[in-house]
């Protein structure tokens, strides 16, 4: 496996990176300025932290952070009363009540999840009433810091050595190589301005890299510092984070990260650019890409004086919405399933991403969350305007995987790494009335693509190296249901690939889904995996009933 690699010395990576790009490129070209790697994560890497122990080897002990804390003394009611953040005075009203009667009932500090059920078990329905600005309010003004014995903020403490999901380790470990092979003293700046709350996000993002002995900064670049900086309105921060990122009281909470902010915004638009510059890359954490989005661009979608110094870093790294924003193409996939894409007569894609990587539109958690169909419409070219040229491509990472992609002077190629595989999805033919036609290839772990006129095969040093075909009994004839449920989609092309099969049918409520193998399908048996069958061109049609 290409990760296996990655365990070794950097003259080791070095050797790995030459052998990806083929005899025809030299170290050289990797380490010059044009070239770039892309590591794009198909969603937010699993994690060993102090608050997400689930994540870690069975009876690992990770100090730091584990959860929020919240109290509803007198004087927090009384400033959600004084700040309450719009005009629907009945609600405002029976909210205090509502908190006045848990603080009754209630010891001062509670976690989270304590003070919902306390909330519930009052009035549930006015909970669940909350508008999103409302319910974000009152619990960040009832949080409080958390602080260790010296009095300091006590972070969220991240350990990947206790990392129960191996393929992090070994994404991050691909990160760490990239990184050194650039710079023997590399620098990674941190960005989460995908969270909602990117100060919380802070320390792991942080921290991912520090076991692998990477400079890691969190850069300060919030939906708030981007408005400020650029109108030269440092002290107004406060304000800003409520209304562009619907955040508060987070200079109590993260006094560091808002000071820090607060620093960067002074120091001005030229010291941030020249700070990403002499970076050798950025991290995008995964959560929601439209807010990414506001750090990039402006309200009238042109980029900010730095948009271009992120996108010419060497290494970037994507962490789910990080990955997906990459794409020149941005907002295609907003709170949509497969399903609903289908029975939709249009998409809301519209221009806004980075646009680091710009082969195709990408999608995220893709084989997991079923994700196939709302990718396909996508590439439906009669529904998005002027994004043409663009969306001809559509690329779905599963969850722990990262779709690479090398780029130098003279070309490109990409490779898979982690736990799974990456989706490639092509439009076969014009789309009909009731019926569409793709092209979908399935690359796992371990596969290596080359990139030739804008179309991605398969490289012939993979399939030299392919596992021999094993005996599987073929499918059973019949119709597969519910196949845009529990990755079942996956699973069906795994097992026609793994059994040589030339057809099956499946069918998800009013759609049929047809899969064909063509004279330019081809199966081979990349991995031993569960999702380690490598599939090429097989012709997927939707129709329906």
């Amino acid at each position: 496996m290409i990760c296996a690699f990655l365990r070794n010395q950097q003259p080791k990576l070095r050797g790995m990176l030459v052998a990806l790009l083929g005899a025809g490129f030299s170290i050289n070209a990797v380490a010059q300025e044009q070239s770039q790697t892309l590591i794009l994560v198909g969603s937010e890497l699993t994690t060993c932290t102090s608050a997400k122990l689930n994540n870690c080897q069975k009876d690992a002990v990770i100090d730091g952070k584990s959860h929020n804390l919240y109290t509803l003394s007198s004087p927090q009611i009384k400033n959600i009363a004084q700040h309450w953040p719009d005009n629907n005075v009945e609600t405002k009203t029976a909210v205090l009540k509502t908190l006045k009667t848990i603080q009754s009932k209630s010891s001062n500090n509670v976690s989270k999840t304590d003070l919902l059920w306390l909330w519930r078990d009052i009035n549930n329905q006015q909970l669940e009433s909350l508008t999103q600005q409302e319910y974000n309010f009152v619990f960040d003004m009832l949080e409080v810091p958390l602080l260790n014995k010296n009095g300091e903020r006590l972070k969220e403490h991240v350990n990947t050595d206790f990392n129960n999901e191996v393929a992090t380790n070994n994404i991050l470990q691909f990160v760490s190589g990239s990184l050194k092979v650039n710079n023997s003293k590399p620098t990674m700046l941190a960005i989460t301005a995908s969270s909602r709350d990117p100060y919380e996000s802070a320390d792991v993002a942080q921290g991912l890299l520090a076991q692998s002995n990477i400079s890691t900064q969190w850069l300060a670049l919030t939906p708030a510092l981007a408005k400020a900086i650029t109108s030269n309105s440092c002290d107004e921060l406060p304000a800003f984070r409520n209304t562009l990122m619907n955040v508060y009281n987070r200079e109590v909470i993260y006094p560091d990260r808002t000071k820090a902010e607060y620093t960067l915004c002074k120091n001005g638009t030229n010291a941030l650019v020249s700070l990403i510059k002499n970076s050798t890359g950025v991290m995008f954490n995964s959560g929601n890409a439209a807010l990414t989005h506001k750090v990039l661009f402006d309200q009238n979608n042109n980029p900010y004086p730095w948009t271009q110094a992120l996108q010419t870093r060497p290494v970037i790294v994507g962490e789910g919405a990080g990955a997906a924003i990459q794409s020149k193409i941005a907002g295609i996939f907003t709170n949509t399933t497969s399903l609903e894409a289908l029975r939709k007569s249009e998409t809301n894609a519209n221009a806004g991403g980075l646009g680091s990587f710009n082969f195709g539109v990408i999608d995220t958690q893709f084989s997991e969350q079923n994700r196939t169909f709302r990718l396909a419409a996508a590439l439906n070219k009669n529904e998005v305007k002027n994004t043409k040229a663009e969306i001809q491509h559509g690329f779905g990472i599963d969850e722990n995987t990262a779709l690479v992609v090398i780029k130098s002077p003279e070309g490109s190629l990409m490779t898979v790494i982690g736990k799974s595989g990456v989706v490639h999805l092509s439009e076969q033919g014009k789309p009909q009335k009731n019926a569409n036609n793709y092209r979908y290839s399935y690359w796992p772990t371990g596969s290596v693509i080359d990139i030739t006129n804008n179309t991605f095969t398969l490289s012939e040093r993979t399939i030299s190296q392919a596992l021999p075909e094993i005996k599987m009994p073929p499918l059973p004839v019949q119709r597969f249901g519910s196949i845009l449920t529990n990755s079942k989609l996956r699973s069906l092309t795994q097992a026609m690939c793994l059994s040589q099969e030339q057809s099956a049918v499946a069918q998800q409520d009013e759609f049929i889904i047809s899969l064909t193998a063509t004279s330019d399908t081809q199966y081979h048996r990349i991995n031993a995996k569960e999702f380690g069958c490598a599939l090429s061109n097989l012709e997927l049609a939707i129709k329906s009933i």
